[in-house]
């Protein structure tokens, strides 16, 4: 069969697809080739491009001209398809597909790639299924979701032990959503009074989909939520299989997402949080933020950065004694109670700050030992940011 499409269209398609095949490390197991192909659908003026890693599927479809009427499925190598189209200027490329290859045609020559043998091993992979009866289903703007995504990611955990913090948790109920992580140092919760829904639910979007959102998210549209959720509390007795969680992302329209959600119980991110306060002031975010950086080249390995807060000022002070490295900042805050003295990692400060969207961040404290509070000086219409972080020791 033959078809054509444009070169910047399909590169932007392969690009985003090519986003859920899995690593080399995970796809170099016997029988595990197919994990690092693309997977094509041509059909009247539609082609579908798909990709798997086994825990997340993903397609797009696109439109293409001067077909034969033939409809056809095949599968192609990755890399070397993406790195030859990605070379191209911008043209039409006409698709040539044999029995044994497919044959690229473009202005200044042609390249050829045998076809994989692996479109039933994809057709049979299991995925995730839908539950449509019984599936909550959400509406979002996408530069909103992305804006979300974009600050909770820097504090899902890593951590092969307890897996459901590997993950954005979406917590909906009937007068808010959460959106929240943590790596159990850090953590964020931003909690949304726009987004509502009639049934309780949880929702932890793994790392790797959370990761693919941040990079194919439009700058307008509206993207589509479709999951069952992962029942926590199912009866160990029961005749009845637990039902299996699933969630299918909806971009644009033609992007599909499909994927398996983290199971297990999230930890309540709020009854860590503290809602007395014995310290608070309110500084500005930006000075702030370019204080702590210059002090960061010169912490020691730690990344202690030391804080005393007094009537007015807080005074800043990083060291490294095995360099004899030292420096010192002091700037003004809204502070007038007891001087107190507080110390944090630099780097996980700083991050935290970049991730509040707002002049001036509201700082509040129990005391030096115990988590400390983020947020925006003023609040966003409809949104309340809260970020948590937790104080290191101070040596004397």
């Amino acid at each position: 069969m033959n078809f054509q499409i444009d070169k910047n269209r399909l590169l932007e398609t392969l690009q985003r697809v090519g986003r859920a095949t899995a690593s080399y490390r995970k796809a170099s197991g016997l029988n595990a080739w197919y994990l690092r192909e693309f997977f094509f659908k041509a059909e009247l003026d539609c082609l579908t491009v798909a990709a798997t890693d086994t825990y997340v599927f993903m397609e797009e479809t696109v439109s293409i001209g001067h077909t034969d009427g033939i409809n056809k499925t095949f599968a192609v190598e990755a890399t070397p398809l993406l790195k030859a189209i990605k070379s191209l200027d911008n043209q039409s490329l006409e698709f040539e597909v044999l029995e044994y290859q497919v044959i690229v045609r473009h202005s200044v020559g042609s390249f050829a790639l045998p076809l994989s043998e692996s479109v039933e091993i994809y057709k049979a992979t299991p995925r995730p299924d839908i539950k449509f009866n019984t599936a909550h289903q959400i509406e979002m703007e996408a530069p909103g979701l992305l804006s979300l995504l974009n600050r909770c990611a820097y504090a899902v955990a890593q951590d092969e032990l307890r897996p459901v913090m590997n993950g954005v948790c979406i917590s909906l109920t009937k007068e808010y959503t959460d959106f929240a992580a943590s790596d159990g140092h850090k953590l964020v919760r931003i909690r949304k009074k726009s987004i509502t829904i009639d049934t309780p639910a949880t929702l932890v979007i793994p790392r790797k989909v959370t990761e693919i959102l941040r990079k194919i998210l439009p700058a307008t549209g509206f993207v589509e939520l479709c999951f069952n959720e992962y029942v926590v509390d199912w009866p160990e007795d029961s005749k009845e299989p637990r039902p299996a969680a699933a969630c299918r992302i909806i971009v644009d329209d033609n992007t599909v997402i499909t994927f398996r959600p983290i199971e297990g119980r999230y930890p309540n991110y709020n009854s860590v949080i503290p809602t007395k306060f014995y310290k608070g002031f309110t500084i500005g975010r930006v000075a702030f933020v370019k204080s702590l950086e210059r002090l960061s080249q010169f912490t020691s390995s730690s990344g202690l950065i030391t804080f005393t807060i007094e009537s007015g000022t807080i005074r800043m002070e990083a060291e490294d004694k095995d360099f004899s490295v030292s420096a010192t900042e002091v700037l003004p805050c809204s502070y007038y109670g007891e001087k107190f003295r507080i110390g944090f990692k630099d780097s996980s400060l700083i991050q935290t700050l970049k991730n509040i969207n707002s002049l001036e961040v509201e700082f509040q404290a129990v005391d030096a030992s115990r988590a400390t509070t983020f947020s925006p000086a003023t609040q966003p219409d409809s949104e309340e940011v809260t970020m948590l972080l937790m104080p290191m020791i101070i040596g004397d």
